[in-house]
């Protein structure tokens, strides 16, 4: 990533603290069809630390933007969670 986004940071900084794995940012901005302009992306372990990488990024990106998810997807199984902010998407999969 060499843009920065405050967004972007935010969010990597919430699956860091929870100790998130295979983090990679994919800058989609200026490609026809893209439906986001960055794609987050990262790997848990259990389905319970799933569930708190995706806590961790509601709560570092409301400490530290005024962004709020538009929809997420996939909270009840805890095996793949989609964070949707708009201009970014979040993928924790198990």
């Amino acid at each position: 990533m060499t843009e920065k986004n405050e967004l972007v940071e935010s969010i990597i900084e919430g699956i860091q603290e929870k100790k998130g794995k295979n983090i990679s940012s994919i800058r989609l901005k200026g490609i026809a069809g893209a439906i986001c302009d960055y794609f987050v992306i990262c790997e848990g372990n259990t389905p319970t630390q799933v569930t708190a990488l995706a806590d961790s990024v509601e709560e570092m990106v409301r400490k530290k933007t005024t962004e709020k998810p538009i929809r997420i997807h996939g909270q009840q199984q805890a095996e793949w969670i989609a964070i949707d902010y708009g201009n970014v998407i979040v993928h924790i999969f198990l």
